[in-house]
């Protein structure tokens, strides 16, 4: 408050100072006053045109983000599983059955053109051997090969 009224008291002492006749102090005296109206009220505009223009900008980007969002598909079906050939081994009912050993199966692996899990020994011995997956027969090499790590 102190500040203010001493800011007020030195621009009323340079109105009253300003030289020419009362109707050009007058004229003077209203552009001081803008002067003084703008300078107080500066800081206080440019901070809410700052406000303004980023609220703008948040409006019209999210409107365009809006317009060139892409539209959300479902997830497509699965591929079907491969047949088994028939002339292929047999998978057992038992599904941690190995099909090559009929053992419980050991450092489980799969064929990846396939997907059929075997022991990593049994598959790598026969894909190394016949070139081809056991249970679909398609072509596969030992780089097709992966072995499937899980907690139990």
């Amino acid at each position: 408050m102190d500040t203010s009224s001493r800011i007020s008291k030195i621009r009323n002492r340079e109105r009253e100072r300003l030289p020419g006749p009362p109707w050009l102090k007058a004229v003077q005296g209203a552009l001081l006053k803008c002067t003084y109206a703008v300078l107080d009220y500066a800081q206080t505009g440019l901070i809410a045109a700052v406000f303004i223009f980023k609220m703008m900008e948040w409006w019209y980007q999210s409107a365009e983000e809006r317009m060139s969002a892409p539209t959300v598909y479902p997830p497509p079906p699965p591929p079907p599983p491969p047949k088994v050939a028939e002339d292929g081994i047999p998978l057992p009912p038992d599904r941690t059955i190995c099909p090559l050993c009929s053992q419980k199966r050991a450092n489980p692996s799969v064929v990846s053109v396939s997907g059929f899990v075997f022991c990593y020994a049994c598959i790598h011995k026969y894909v190394s051997q016949y070139k081809r997956c056991p249970v679909t027969l398609m072509p596969a090499d030992i780089d097709q090969i992966r072995r499937l790590f899980h907690d139990m």
